[in-house]
């Protein structure tokens, strides 16, 4: 059987600073690891989750955690006398992770999920995490926001009917993630958003029968200020603090009121499942266009004309993942005359109109000089657009002019 025929193996790691939780598409056994690496004192031997705890404890390695907030953060960690970077930590965690999961064995694909996606980090990561034996060019970086729209849009339309909420309850965090779907232009968009809660707190008031009382009705009320005036058709729970809810008799009344609620602690190892596999079947039109941290909102276009005949050439459309985005055209422009940018963002009525002027190049006869254009995306907010000059060969040499300006795809 060829290996086109055979079932694709997907692994998904949902990362936390404090939990990971990995599945692979071949099994639904989830493993979970607290994010914690240690160094053996005396070998150069890497310990991961509870494994590394207990060598830290006996004094036989050196523990790091809090392994996302230091990569973050531009943290160092000095091991054995060698000082480390936050994010070689942080991938040397998931390269000892992964081994542990497959076993030596490997995956055809490994989607990471964080908490949100930043531009800046990614290539970073994904560099070292593929020295690291992740799989080259099949290792996806995206944030939960996009791991819950995939999952949501995998599940029976009923659940989907209306709005889905989800509920996320951890040590010290609490955060809610909205689900909305909306048809414009006759496409289908879903935007999955979400928002830290300042009414987080520690689970360890879970321990009294007093600290019950007050987180549920912490929760309750934090429930039913997301929940009003609003229709939502399902609502899930996730997260350490909803290992039980027998505590939570009040929340749970308010959020069961004329809606399904599901509690599945795996939702977000389970999205990247479904999110892999769509990249690895080639990324095709699955009926929506998905809207969230990592994806752009906005489409901009440059008018240009072909053939003849005007078109809007698309340099980013809504939905792109800015892990991919970006590109280069060569235009041979018939004078100096500006190009037209347009900005449009879903859910705005107005679109955007942004010249951009091509008075740099050297005169030139009509269409006796190539315009190299490049736009790239160094974050979700921005655009950089390049233009250089490209010249006509032997008879219009290349020149060293060149314009270059920030846009931002919206206020």
């Amino acid at each position: 059987m060829g290996k086109e025929e055979m079932e694709v193996k997907i692994l998904g790691i949902d990362v936390t600073d404090t939990d990971t939780s990995v599945m692979c598409s071949d099994s639904e056994e989830a493993f979970h690891f607290p994010a914690a690496i240690c160094r053996d004192k005396s070998k150069d031997l890497w310990y991961i989750g509870e494994e590394a705890f207990e060598k830290a404890l006996s004094g036989k390695g050196i523990l790091t955690d809090r392994l996302l907030k230091m990569t973050r953060r531009g943290g160092t960690a000095t091991i054995r006398g060698v000082r480390h970077e936050g994010e070689d930590l942080l991938c040397r965690y998931l390269s000892v992770l992964k081994e542990r999961c497959l076993s030596g064995g490997e995956a055809d694909a490994a989607v990471i999920v964080l908490p949100d996606y930043r531009k800046a980090e990614e290539d970073r990561l994904l560099e070292r995490l593929e020295r690291l034996g992740f799989p080259a060019g099949k290792t996806y970086l995206i944030s939960r926001e996009e791991s819950f729209l995939y999952y949501v849009m995998s599940q029976p339309k009923t659940v989907r009917q209306a709005e889905v909420g989800l509920f996320d309850l951890a040590d010290q965090s609490l955060v809610f993630y909205e689900l909305k779907t909306a048809r414009e232009k006759k496409r289908l968009y879903v935007r999955s958003e979400s928002a830290a809660q300042e009414e987080a707190f520690t689970l360890s008031v879970l321990n009294t029968h007093s600290g019950e009382m007050l987180a549920d009705k912490i929760m309750t009320g934090t429930a039913a200020r997301l929940l009003k005036n609003k229709v939502f058709s399902a609502v899930f729970l996730t997260g350490r603090g909803f290992q039980r809810y027998d505590w939570a008799d009040g929340f749970m009344r308010t959020v069961c009121a004329r809606r399904k609620v599901f509690l599945d602690q795996e939702l977000f190892v389970k999205g990247a499942l479904v999110r892999g596999n769509s990249l690895l079947s080639g990324g095709g039109d699955p009926g929506f266009t998905a809207l969230c941290s990592g994806r752009s909102e906005t489409g901009v276009t440059v008018r240009l004309k072909k053939g003849g005949r005007l078109l809007d050439f698309p340099l980013i459309s809504p939905g792109d993942p800015f892990m991919s985005a970006g590109m280069s055209l060569r235009l041979l422009p018939e004078d100096r005359s500006p190009l037209e940018l347009t900005i449009e963002r879903v859910g705005q009525r107005q679109a955007k109109t942004v010249p951009v002027s091509l008075q740099f190049l050297p005169e030139r006869p009509g269409k006796a000089g190539f315009l190299n254009l490049s736009a790239s995306f160094p974050d979700e907010k921005t655009m950089v657009l390049k233009l250089t000059d490209g010249g006509f060969g032997e008879i219009f040499p290349r020149t060293d002019a060149s314009w270059s300006e920030e846009v931002p795809l919206w206020d």
